[in-house]
């Protein structure tokens, strides 16, 4: 009965301890992925993998304290749903956020070095996913544009685009 006791037991003043870690870590690694995000999700290789279950090992030890408990965990995890709510109502009501704006970086068969340098990509990550997308030539490519989930869009020279699916593409020059 001890052991169950202590497994589930923390202080009030533990979880106060609990909450503000969950809270500040979670804005942290929020913050960055949303820097760093659309380059690990755009090229996911072995190393970007690695980092990003090393960074969540860290961020979770480091929220559980000294001597993680279940009551801990279950503490841990709701303060993240919580805040992961606040974050959904937040994209509801404002659909682009900042550094997450879907983003052209290449258009007219021409890349815009500018709009790779701001979504944290080189050429060599753009070729990658433009190969994957079964492109050969950079003429073929009307607008590659960098979603805000990191994938890389591909509208191929000579398909015809509305205005509307462009609206909250960043970096597109009119034609």
């Amino acid at each position: 009965m001890n052991t169950l006791i202590s497994e589930l037991g923390v202080t009030g003043w533990q979880v106060v301890s609990l909450v503000i870690a969950a809270t500040v870590l979670f804005w942290v690694f929020t913050w960055i992925i949303s820097f760093f995000g659309q380059r690990l999700l755009l090229g996911v290789s072995g190393s970007s993998v690695a980092l990003m279950m090393l960074v969540g090992a860290v961020t979770a030890r480091a929220m559980l304290g000294d001597q993680p408990t279940m009551a801990a965990g279950i503490i841990v995890l709701a303060v993240l749903f919580f805040w992961e709510s606040i974050f959904a109502v937040l994209r509801r009501r404002r659909r682009s956020m900042p550094g997450r704006s879907a983003r052209s970086v290449l258009q007219n068969g021409v890349i815009d070095e500018d709009g790779l340098r701001l979504a944290h990509l080189n050429r060599a990550d753009l070729v990658v996913r433009l190969r994957r997308a079964g492109v050969t030539r950079m003429q073929d490519v009307e607008l590659a544009i960098v979603e805000r989930n990191g994938t890389l869009t591909v509208i191929r020279a000579g398909q015809q685009i509305e205005d509307e699916f462009l609206a909250d593409v960043v970096g597109v020059r009119p034609t």
